[in-house]
């Protein structure tokens, strides 16, 4: 026996020797060729799929499924809670995160679901949480209050849509330390696609829920499910945002539903623009670091739009780490330094080098630049000093952008005796925001108007464009004041009405230009001849009842009446007087009903035509025979609906032709507080997604503030 032992040790040792020989032997492998455009993660992305296949289950009760409630959802919230509650589930609480006004409707809910559980005495407990706005952004601050290990994190659908086996991954999933779901978006930041249906597991840039993930990814603040996914990918080293993993699922469509790409992800029926064209191309041209930080949301929300965005910071010699300037959200730029005499060339050499033409060209308003021409692109020129209040420009669509410069403005104020308050309105509105823009003005002074209001008229000096200034020589009054202060010389002409007690948010033409391009010029099914104008002013009472003022919140009422999104502006049918904007063809059509109407040729002058309204007695105001007009062929005004009823206009209710005394309970009930420049980044993009919705998904007040519907105000005349 010890002699074959001391024969074995030798032949083992040739045999070790040998392998040893053959591996090392072995070549190397080349590395697979890298695009420019993919990012160097996901190198070791066998070793995650090897370990998500070896990996143990989570433990039972650790795992919280937060979903969201909408509006649209509700009707079906019983058969989505279904899975979660049934077992076997690893499930032990249920979030339910819904706007105030769906509480009471979804706790009804709840409590039959829980009543008809199959396990009704062990059920996960499932809680309400209240949040408004967005469903996304609810989803991923409520998992932040959540204590478990796990997160399953949902849109309103839940697990309808995933196959049996995939449903019992995600509601029991293994312990990965990365996100892990069926949906996700794929490739690199530049050339990226949705995931389709398919067993093979992939590496993501992020997930669209249903997906599970740690609860420790989620404590930061996310706006987003792309955001969340750069949070994730920023803390490993293999720069995983996610792993799409599924198991049999359908191909039910998801890729193509509009939702995969929004930013922020919302209720894709109520955004008016989608993803745009990546093959379109965005230039910012800037002189340095300073001006470029002003813009960051503006060029974050560009990103976001999948457009392509190339910027160039043409006087910055400076080089600075992109981390410690823009956080949160991460982009390039080139910069050059040259003297003023040499930057448009330099520029134009930048511009070629892209090899494609530019569609918009967004720069600051200076000499450098002056002489910058482009027969293909849009040029937007933004005076420097309003930089920082350019946020709201990330909604505007592709093709609101290429018509910036086609709407023209114009400002006409009525005034007669109070100079007082035409200095005030002035004010307003040189404190104003233009971005740029040529803004005319138009001066009406009535024939008995002061020497002093004629002063200030005469000394007052516009910086925004053309001044013209009209009194006139017969008194007129003010229903002929208003109705001949403006006629418009095209259909890109718009009017704003304003009578001098009014003052102005220094942001009203930021509100202004949005509305206008979104419902005037942007994709064509926003267009409608419906809209006949925008106000500045919130409507916090209706006048119209017969039995006089009455008190009106439009937030309040949309939220009692279930709206997902109590914030969002809305369409009425009352014209206003205090801030408006009137659109050309409503008011040349105006002109031509009030000619008629006032020459009684055809009906007499006392005729009722809209019934039980108290404007029926006004018998000087050119509002009477507006509102008959916007009766007679179903017409609407967009509204403001900011909260606190902050508002771009507000009426000081000076003495006058219909005000004969000021108390201050009356004052309280016009004034409105005014939107200011120090709120504009939080404030003028509260509006859902964070844009001005679609046309026909707007809520619809009548005449007397009840909600309503586009079809039922049409009325054939």
């Amino acid at each position: 026996m010890s002699l074959r032992r001391k024969f074995c040790k030798p032949r083992y040792l040739v045999l070790l020797l040998f392998a040893l020989y053959i591996f090392v032997s072995r070549p190397v492998p080349t590395p697979a060729e890298q695009r420019p455009d993919q990012r160097p993660p996901n190198l070791n992305f066998s070793s995650v799929v090897q370990e998500l296949g070896h990996t143990r289950s989570i433990e039972p009760g650790s795992l919280t499924a937060v979903l969201p409630v909408t509006l649209t959802s509700l009707t079906n919230l019983l058969t989505t809670l279904d899975p979660l509650l049934s077992p076997p589930s690893c499930v032990s609480k249920v979030l339910l995160v819904c706007p105030e006004s769906l509480l009471s409707q979804a706790r009804a809910v709840v409590r039959q679901a829980v009543r008809s559980s199959p396990e009704a005495s062990n059920h996960p407990d499932v809680l309400l949480y209240p949040w408004p706005g967005d469903p996304t952004v609810a989803v991923l601050h409520a998992a932040t209050q959540s204590t478990t290990e796990w997160m399953l994190l949902l849109d309103e659908t839940g697990l309808g849509a995933v196959s049996a086996r995939t449903r019992d991954a995600l509601t029991c999933p293994v312990t990965a330390d990365l996100p892990v779901g069926p949906r996700g978006v794929i490739g690199s930041p530049s050339n990226w696609s949705c995931a389709p249906p398919s067993l093979e597991t992939r590496p993501a840039l992020y997930l669209l829920p249903p997906f599970t993930l740690p609860g420790s990814l989620v404590q930061g603040h996310h706006e987003n499910w792309s955001d969340l996914g750069r949070a994730v990918s920023q803390s490993r080293e293999d720069q995983l945002g996610g792993v799409v993993r599924s198991f049999g699922d359908p191909d039910f469509n998801w890729c193509n539903d509009g939702r995969q790409y929004s930013t922020p992800t919302t209720d894709p029926t109520l955004l008016a623009s989608s993803q745009e064209d990546p093959n379109s191309l965005f230039v910012i041209l800037l002189p340095n670091i300073n001006d470029l930080r002003f813009i960051v949301p503006l060029v974050c929300r560009l990103h976001n739009s999948a457009l392509s965005v190339k910027i160039l910071l043409y006087s910055e010699s400076r080089v600075t780490s992109e981390e410690d300037i823009f956080s949160g959200c991460q982009f390039q730029y080139d910069t050059i330094w040259s003297t003023e005499r040499l930057v448009s060339s330099m520029i134009y050499d930048w511009l070629d080098r892209m090899g494609r033409k530019a569609d918009i060209i967004f720069t600051v308003s200076e000499p450098a630049t002056q002489s910058l021409r482009s027969e293909h692109a849009t040029i937007v020129r933004i005076p420097r000093q309003d930089l920082e209040h350019v946020h709201w420009m990330g909604s505007l669509s592709l093709v609101e952008w290429k018509n910036w410069h086609v709407p023209q403005l114009e400002v006409n104020i009525i005034t007669q005796d109070r100079p007082q308050s035409l200095e005030r309105l002035l004010g307003s509105l040189s404190q104003a925001r233009f971005f740029g823009d040529s803004v005319s003005l138009r001066m009406n002074m009535e024939q008995s108007s002061d020497l002093e209001t004629i002063r200030v008229v005469d000394a007052y000096q516009w910086n925004h464009g053309s001044v013209f200034t009209h009194r006139r020589v017969v008194h007129g009054g003010l229903l002929t004041a208003v109705v001949e202060s403006w006629y418009p010389h095209s259909n890109d002409s718009y009017g704003l009405i304003l009578e001098d007690d009014i003052e102005l948010s220094p942001l009203f033409y930021a509100w202004i230009k949005m509305g206008i391009l979104r419902y005037r010029y942007g994709r064509a099914r926003n267009e409608t001849a419906q809209l006949f104008g925008i106000s500045l002013y919130q409507q916090k009472n209706v006048e119209l009842h017969l039995e006089g003022r009455k008190a009106l919140n439009p937030r309040a009422l949309f939220a009692n009446n279930h709206f997902p999104y109590p914030s969002t502006p809305y369409l009425s049918q009352v014209p206003c007087s205090w801030g408006a904007v009137y659109f050309p063809e409503h008011w040349r059509e105006f002109h031509a009903y009030l000619a008629e109407r006032l020459s009684e040729l055809t009906m007499e002058l006392e005729r009722v035509v809209v019934p039980d309204v108290r404007s029926n007695h006004w018998t000087k105001s050119w509002k009477k025979y507006f509102i008959e007009l916007v009766y007679l062929r179903g017409y609407v005004m967009l509204y403001p609906n900011y909260p606190d009823f902050l508002s771009f206009s507000t009426n000081h209710l000076e003495v006058g032709s219909h005000v004969k005394d000021r108390p201050k309970e009356k004052l309280e009930v016009f004034r409105r507080p005014l939107m200011d420049l120090s709120v504009s980044e939080q404030l003028l993009l509260d509006l859902p997604g964070e844009t001005l919705p679609r046309w026909d998904v707007l809520p619809v007040l009548n005449l007397t503030g009840v909600l309503t519907s586009l079809e039922k105000i049409r009325v054939v005349n």
